[in-house]
């Protein structure tokens, strides 16, 4: 009579226990706890790694339970004490065992695989015992060894849940990240019939405009067809509001998070919805970072990069490797060492960046714009760096690492224009062209006071000023104007034509200010000249957050538009740029209140994420009064951020933790300025404290 034991069924519930333990290991477990402790690095979504980690998951469950199920008596308990054994070490080593090898990440630098003897002697009397400790216990407990492997591998995989969980929900709202991209594709293509052609330029003031005027005489002639309004208002200040309110006339007012307020621009109908349904081919080269993935469609140069790229396989392959790397014995290790950073080069080389001179030299690789009959309308929105600082244009659009000056940054700027426009004249389709050059915000007062160049289709000949009261809240629906006639739904509902110059009309401007722990919008109102700062009203302010909340370990913040992490700032930091806070000299503070902080730690590690480094400086971090940390602030740290740790035993009773910040290169007389005057040293862009 057969044993129940060596029934079919039964050999399948312990062939896929033992199975699952290893699996859910090694190809569930082990890549997303890797995914989710280095997700700043890595920057795929953790969404596209758990769906291909699951089906190679259960294509691997379904395989090896098939394997260690099939076969009968000795080979079968031979199988699933292997796999039991291999499971456990795992386990074990990517758990308990590893050591960093003097390096926190693989950054690239050889280890020296020679110096650990003494580990690895460990190392393999451990994977030793795992390996034998099913064949032992089934030897010993012949009645028992079923059970005990069936239980301790459900129990171990339940193990790794509780932890897994636990990271998941200590770090969610940050492991999803964008999926999709701005390329450069189609940059320099355009429709031989019908072209609407805009240049946003990041700063430009429409002062500055006069140099060109006074230095370039024929500028007239360059721009025939051309209005210039010299009365123009911008819709905010900081590019991260202006740029999206104009291209949509939709501002952002801290009502909601910015990346809810994205979602809201690109979710909802817009102009770019409306020209994506008339067939118009639409593209805008800007920042990724002000789009959201419902942009794609209608803007025909954001695509999804992992589509686009079919780097799904390299990947994942990657992360396995990565993996195997952690959960493998040490002498094993040196066979998948790599270098992280590496995972890098999967991410498409054709991403818009904000780069003049890279824009210009490939427009002239390119032999200028090509045009093509594939559609019959086109829209390229062209986002440049303008008059912004630092100033880094030769005059010929030319990069200088030494810099140069304001003047040579603007005629470098207009070299590039005017070479683009020159090419629509020769090649026959300037004529029928819309043409607009502007700028997210001018660079005197309160930034308000633009450049504006608009040249309708149809128009050739003539240069004409316009004092018209024009805001770039009427840049939407002058967009949506050159292909439909229903564009009252969009922006302000009017054009920059439907103005008159003695229009007298009351126009809204929102300056994204503040500092310290009040980052916030004030709108304005002007009923006067764009260039009469006097004549602005403040009308309203709105602040991100009138609560400060505690501070829970492992909760990534931001120094971005969203300013999570500002509320601990109470000294040194000036207003957030959207992307970035700057951190002025000489001295800054933050205080963090901590919500709770695990009673067995005793650390605390801190991360600070470094945008760029303004000026160089020594810089000494005291934490509740103590050092905690001292180098020379440089180039360097935009890499690997600012990282200290504190003992948990200078945190005060209050459960407080006040880190002041001494940049000793910078004067103590700024300390009577203003935070947003002082010398800019450093910008952060996130904040995480942990403990291990």
């Amino acid at each position: 009579m057969e044993n129940k034991n060596e029934r079919f069924w039964h050999r399948v519930a312990l062939g896929s226990s033992v199975s699952f333990f290893l699996v859910y290991t090694f190809f569930l477990y082990g890549p997303l706890k890797l995914y989710i402790e280095n997700k700043d690095t890595l920057w795929f979504s953790f969404d596209a790694t758990l769906i291909v980690t699951l089906i190679i998951s259960v294509v691997g469950f379904l395989v090896i339970t098939l394997i260690t199920s099939l076969p009968k008596r000795i080979i079968h308990a031979g199988l699933c004490c292997l796999v039991f054994a291999l499971a456990l070490g795992l386990f074990i080593q990517g758990n308990f065992l590893n050591i960093d090898y003097g390096s926190g990440v693989l950054d690239g630098s050889e280890i020296a695989w020679k110096d650990y003897t003494t580990y690895g002697a460990i190392n393999c009397a451990v994977w030793a015992a795992c390996l034998a400790f099913p064949f032992a216990f089934f030897m010993v407990f012949r009645l028992q060894w079923r059970r005990i492997l069936m239980f301790s591998s459900l129990g171990l995989i339940l193990v790794q849940s509780v932890i897994l969980g636990s990271l998941i929900v200590q770090n969610q709202g940050t492991l999803n990240k964008t999926t999709y991209e701005v390329t450069r594709e189609g940059i320099y293509e355009l429709s031989e019939d019908d072209n609407t052609i805009v240049f946003v330029l990041d700063s430009f003031d429409e002062n500055y405009f006069d140099k060109i005027k006074k230095d370039f005489p024929d500028y007239k002639k360059k721009l025939d067809g051309f209005t210039e309004y010299d009365n123009a208002l911008s819709t905010a200040s900081g590019a991260s509001v202006a740029l999206p309110s104009l291209l949509t006339g939709d501002v952002y007012t801290k009502k909601t998070s910015y990346s809810d307020y994205l979602d809201s621009l690109w979710h909802e109908d817009n102009v770019y919805s409306m020209l994506s349904k008339e067939g118009v081919d639409t593209r805008v080269f800007a920042q990724t970072e002000y789009f959201t993935s419902d942009a794609k469609g209608d803007i025909k140069n954001i695509v999804d990069y992992m589509d686009s790229q079919g780097a799904y396989i390299s990947l994942i392959k990657t992360l396995y490797k990565y993996t195997a790397y952690n959960y493998s014995p040490h002498y094993l290790k040196q066979y998948f060492w790599m270098d992280l950073n590496t995972i890098s080069s999967y991410k498409s080389k054709n991403i818009y960046s904000l780069n003049d001179a890279k824009l210009y030299s490939d427009y002239v690789r390119n032999e200028g714009f090509s045009y093509t009959d594939e559609y019959k309308n086109s829209v390229r929105i062209y986002n440049l760096v303008g008059a912004r600082s630092p100033y880094t244009l030769t005059k010929n659009t030319i990069k200088s690492i030494n810099g140069t000056t304001l003047d040579d940054q603007i005629y470098g700027c207009f070299n590039c224009l005017f070479a683009m426009i020159d090419d629509l004249k020769e090649n026959g389709v300037y004529e029928n062209a819309n043409i607009i050059i502007t700028a997210n915000i001018g660079n005197k007062g309160l930034t308000q006071h633009p450049i504006l160049l608009v040249k309708q289709s149809g128009n050739r000949e003539g240069y004409e000023v316009s004092s018209a009261a024009v805001s770039l809240f009427d840049f939407a629906p002058t967009l949506a104007s050159y292909h439909t006639d229903n564009y009252s739904a969009y922006g302000s509902g009017k054009t920059f034509i439907d103005f008159s110059n003695d229009a007298n009309r009351t126009r809204y401007f929102y300056l994204n200010t503040g500092e310290n722990n009040e980052t916030r919008i004030e709108q304005y109102s002007t009923r006067g000249n764009a260039d009469d700062v006097d004549s602005m009203n403040l009308l309203d302010k709105f602040y991100s957050t009138d609560v400060i909340t505690d501070y829970r370990m492992g909760t990534s913040l931001t120094f971005t538009m969203d300013a999570s992490a500002n509320m601990y700032s109470t000294e040194g930091f000036c207003s957030t740029t959207g992307w970035r806070t700057p951190v002025a000299g000489p001295s800054a503070q933050m205080r963090i209140p901590i919500a709770s902080i695990d009673s067995n730690a005793e650390d605390i590690h801190v991360f600070l994420g470094v945008h760029s480094v303004d000026k160089v400086s020594n810089c000494v971090i005291y934490a509740n009064g103590k050092s905690v940390f001292s180098a020379k602030i440089s180039k360097s740290f935009e890499k690997d951020g600012i990282n200290f740790t504190v003992p948990t035993s200078l945190i005060d009773d209050n459960n407080v933790l006040t880190l002041d910040f001494e940049f000793t290169d910078i004067s103590n007389d700024e300390l009577e300025l203003d935070t947003n005057k002082r010398t800019k040293v450093i910008s952060l862009e996130s904040f995480k404290m942990y403990t291990q």
